[in-house]
């Protein structure tokens, strides 16, 4: 593989460079939460220093720029005859601090949305967006490794790895290209290289949480079957709350509703994030619910994120970042759950 373009930018220089994008657009990146220190968020910046760069992983995913939690579609009106008007953001913007997992899952969402029919609206985000990586260092939930995902790349245009003085810059793109022309940087040193492949090496030594089996192997042992033990003894401690889903960078399902205004004459059509894990999910016309038993809903998220989306797309959808774990109020680990999935599929055998 062709060795990407690299440069060294300083941290007082990266700071006069995210100024200047600033000047020009809007910049969404990790900042502190103003109602919990010592938490995160991605949210717009307002000034460079409210960059951090070494956050912990936040409760939302980035995926939320292209996707907002609750996106107004169109509004209507109910008069004769009706009018239609579509929603639509217009403007360019730059996510910045995107970790590798979440990195993969944006990429994840690109394959998912764009199957015929494409999902226009994500496309439109995509289109106006010019991400940002940077490499992290891990906590004791994160499972990137198990994954794959510890070092990807894809789809950012930037990729920065911390070392001494400031960051290395890969340059992954020509839009990335472009905006790094508003940088002060200078090329590499041997010294530089090797400070970044030293982080690299780190983050993959810190983390502890694997799982017990090849990631292409859990469709398989998921499809054979005989694991109901372990999904109803999952269940007992599940609340049904959604959070591992809501938090997944990886998760696509959505609920579209009509809000009437006040005076009845029109209104907007929303959509929000859903989760298979809600017990009103899968419930159709005359009221029969599919998935009415706990267990079978947990079952339901193993196979959609390892088998149904495996099968149909040839990747997990699941990126190690580990937010539905830390998000978990039972605090049901789905590390320690999948494991127990794999102990149990060879007791079998």
């Amino acid at each position: 593989m062709k060795a990407k373009p690299t440069f060294v930018i300083s941290s007082s220089d990266f700071v006069q460079f995210l100024q200047a994008v600033m000047a020009e657009r809007p910049v969404i990146g990790p900042r502190e939460r103003a109602d919990q220190p010592g938490y995160y968020l991605f949210g717009r910046l307002e000034r460079a220093e409210d960059f951090v760069a070494e956050y912990g992983t936040t409760t939302i995913p980035p995926k939320k720029a292209f996707a907002a939690l609750k996106e107004k579609l169109f509004t209507f009106t109910l008069d004769t005859p009706p009018v239609l008007n579509r929603h639509f953001e217009t403007f360019p913007f730059v996510l910045l601090g995107v970790h590798p997992c979440d990195l993969a899952g944006i990429d994840a969402l690109d394959h998912a949305y764009s199957q015929p029919p494409a999902e226009v609206r994500w496309a439109g985000g995509r289109d106006r967006a010019t991400i940002i990586g940077l490499d992290c260092r891990p906590d004791s939930y994160c499972f990137c490794t198990s994954l794959g995902t510890e070092s990807n790349r894809i789809p950012c245009d930037l990729f920065l790895t911390p070392i001494g003085e400031g960051y290395l810059v890969e340059v992954h793109s020509e839009a990335g290209n472009t905006l790094l022309k508003k940088a002060k940087t200078r090329k590499p040193k041997k010294e530089d290289l090797a400070a970044a492949e030293y982080w690299r090496k780190q983050k993959v030594q810190s983390i502890v949480q694997k799982f017990d089996a090849p990631v292409k192997d859990i469709a398989g042992i998921i499809e054979a079957g005989g694991l109901t033990p372990v999904w109803k003894e999952t269940a007992e401690r599940c609340y049904s709350c959604g959070s591992c889903n809501t938090t997944c960078p990886a998760c696509f399902c959505f609920e579209i509703t009509d809000e009437i205004d006040a005076d009845l004459h029109g209104g907007a059509r929303y959509r929000t994030w859903d989760s298979c894990q809600l017990l009103d999910f899968a419930v159709v016309a005359g009221g029969h619910n599919f998935r009415g038993e706990r267990w079978q809903r947990v079952k339901h998220r193993w196979q959609r994120k390892f088998l149904y989306l495996y099968r149909q797309f040839g990747r997990p959808y699941c990126t190690g970042c580990g937010r539905c774990s830390r998000a978990c109020t039972a605090d049901i680990n789905i590390v320690d759950v999948t494991n127990r999935l794999i102990a149990l599929a060879a007791k079998e055998e």
